[in-house]
């Protein structure tokens, strides 16, 4: 399957379509897509995490890690509270690094297609109030890069909110501009394929680790190109921990579990395990196929849930978990196949099941 988009926010899947007209690669569409749809997903989800997985023809398997990261870096964090707030579950964002260092190193079209496509999109859909705010950094975002936090006073507000002086958790070392790191997938291979993941990031080792993440809502793209390239992307539907004064629209991404007493938090700077279920299938160093998943919950939920009923739709019996719920329309296994017959889709399929929850 060529030249073809998958998601289920179809304004992430129509302003990913649209990229097709001005001849953009995989990764012009999924990048199209991602921005579109994080921008209307929440308040918080343009300030909040994704990750980009691409394959294809003579550039091999690559994932750009836009995890959200623990903040605190250089100051001595407030103890915690018998009843904290919000925003000491807020984290420092990842996503539009992301994007940047996506479109740096694998792009075709100008940045400024990108970002008008995802905008043409959303203002097609009926958007709502906050949705028309966050349009705003979208459109300095192809001009100023990541930058444009500063120009619309984000992070002036952050500091303000929930900086040192309002004895808050971020610093200006948190929010300083970094480029997010292209690595390799983790790859597992089954036979005469290849199923690769996004690498997982753990805590330190410590006698006491921190508390599990939150779950929380996470969609997915999956875009296939007349060149053989396949990319599948994910951003989180995050929920806000405060809103930004002064910058309506936009609040920080609440991805951190509440601070108690006596329970160790993540270490600041650290790159956050967010659900990010993505796979790329390969044969012969050829992909074939990508896979997002969209739903809410941690990645093991997502796996059971999404995984299974969409494997059972298709009339494949991969049945990778014990949860009678595994047939909910809430969350959807998605993906691109090319050349593949059902035994390869099946073992490829309990293949990223096993390495989502391991």
């Amino acid at each position: 399957m060529r030249n073809a988009v998958i998601a289920r926010d179809t304004v992430a899947q129509a302003a990913a379509q649209a990229i097709l007209a001005d001849q953009g690669t995989a990764v012009d569409m999924a990048l199209a897509g991602l921005l579109a749809g994080a921008a209307r997903a929440s308040s918080a989800s343009l300030l909040g995490a994704a990750g980009v997985l691409l394959g294809g023809p003579g550039m091999g398997l690559h994932f750009v890690d836009g995890r959200a990261r623990a903040p605190g870096i250089g100051t001595v964090r407030p103890k915690s509270v018998e009843a904290p707030n919000d925003a000491t579950r807020a984290v420092v964002p990842g996503l539009l690094e992301c994007v940047l260092a996506a479109h740096a190193r694998f792009g075709s079209l100008p940045l400024s297609v990108i970002t008008k496509s995802a905008i043409a999109a959303i203002r097609e859909s009926g958007p709502d109030a906050g949705t028309r705010q966050r349009l705003a950094v979208l459109e300095q975002f192809h001009r100023t890069g990541i930058a444009v936090l500063e120009r619309v006073g984000v992070l002036r507000a952050i500091l303000e909110s929930v900086g040192p002086v309002a004895a808050g958790t971020f610093t200006p070392d948190d929010l300083a501009p970094r480029a997010a790191p292209v690595v390799s997938p983790i790859p597992c291979t089954d036979g005469s394929h290849e199923v690769a993941v996004p690498p997982r990031y753990h805590a330190r080792p410590s006698v006491h680790a921190p508390e599990p993440l939150p779950a929380v809502g996470v969609e997915s793209i999956v875009v296939a190109d007349m060149h053989g390239v396949i990319v599948t992307a994910s951003w989180l539907v995050a929920p806000p921990a405060i809103a930004l004064p002064g910058v309506p629209g936009l609040a920080l991404a609440a991805l951190l579990p509440a601070p108690r007493k006596g329970v160790p938090r993540w270490r600041p700077g650290t790159p956050l395990p967010s659900p990010l279920p993505l796979a790329i299938c390969r044969a012969e160093a050829r992909a074939w196929a990508g896979v997002g998943i969209s739903g809410h919950g941690d990645v093991v939920t997502l796996r059971d849930q999404a995984v299974s009923a969409r494997l059972s739709s298709v009339g494949i019996d991969c049945s990778l978990g014990d949860d009678s719920a595994a047939a909910s329309r809430d969350a959807v296994a998605l993906w691109m196949i090319r050349e593949a017959s059902g035994d390869n889709v099946e073992g490829s399929m309990v293949s990223i099941g096993a390495l989502l929850s391991s």
